[in-house]
């Protein structure tokens, strides 16, 4: 269950982990630069201290970064269409937007039943 690189034991408490609790208690913008600073520092010190592991490290902490931003950007698109389609139809052909699953693609083919 745990791991020194995805889930550290020592960052875990009762049922929150730190990063959660870190993320819930700063801004987006401060808690982007967490994540970048960690990225950074576990790359400035990986050939002096823990090597492969640091690296794994800044891998983990620019991941999630990269999630964040791309995940911003889907929610801003479907602000976007939402805004522009009337009845959860978009003008854009063969696509729907509504009551999509959360792992279904943005933009879902509509299919005649």
């Amino acid at each position: 269950m745990f791991d020194s690189v995805d889930r550290p034991a020592h960052y875990a408490f009762g049922s929150i982990e730190c990063i959660e609790a870190l993320e819930s208690c700063m801004s987006v913008e401060a808690f982007r630069g967490f994540l970048k600073a960690n990225a950074i520092k576990y790359l400035w010190r990986y050939e002096n201290k823990n090597g492969l592991e640091d690296l794994k490290k800044a891998k983990w902490y620019l991941k999630a970064l990269i999630f964040a931003l791309e995940n911003d950007e889907e929610m801003e698109a479907l602000a976007a269409l939402e805004n522009n389609c009337k009845d959860g139809f978009c003008p854009m052909p063969g696509a729907r937007i509504g009551d999509r699953a959360v792992d279904e693609p943005m933009f879902s083919p509509i299919n005649d039943v």
